[in-house]
């Protein structure tokens, strides 16, 4: 019955937020952080941005969750699913290699690493920020990726779309 109460409150306080995160896409990487008090079943929440970078972690203590994911959908149902993921402990997983994941490293060796092979990358500058185009694939099945340089060896992946 609690878990449903904070499922049904973390909904309420993001759909609440959506004009800060539709704001804040303007300017960046708008990101949710909140704090969960488990006892009490009440969801705080606030809106953070960042110019360039993403983060998304969990602390867990004393009855207390912590916790910050960035918001690139305003979208309130489809961020909740996103974050109730966060903090049911699945985003983390290996297999959730998606947007937002961040790659260190030659970038094709990384994405090697995740299984892809590479048959095509290009950079493409605009203004200060470079994006790496990238076509590979894994398996049976044909990606274009997108990353943006956050710096020398170090990538997000922007867009993944399945050819």
């Amino acid at each position: 019955m609690m878990e449903s109460r904070i499922r049904r409150r973390l909904s309420q306080r993001l759909a609440e937020v959506k004009g800060d995160i539709e704001d804040g896409l303007r300017y960046g990487i708008p990101h949710v952080v909140g704090e969960i008090v488990e006892g009490e079943s009440e969801v705080y929440l606030t809106v953070v941005v960042f110019e360039r970078s993403r983060h998304s972690w969990v602390l867990r203590e004393d009855g207390t969750v912590l916790f910050m994911h960035p918001a690139e959908d305003a979208n309130p149902h489809r961020l909740f699913f996103d974050v109730w993921r966060l903090l049911d402990g699945r985003k983390g997983e290996k297999k959730d290699f998606g947007p937002g994941v961040r790659m260190k490293g030659i970038l094709k060796n990384a994405l090697q690493r995740e299984g892809f092979e590479v048959l095509w990358m290009t950079v493409r500058p605009v203004g200060n920020v470079e994006y790496v185009e990238v076509w590979a694939t894994k398996g049976k099945k044909r990606y274009n990726l997108l990353f943006q340089k956050i710096a020398s060896g170090d990538y997000v992946l922007m867009e993944m779309e399945k050819v």
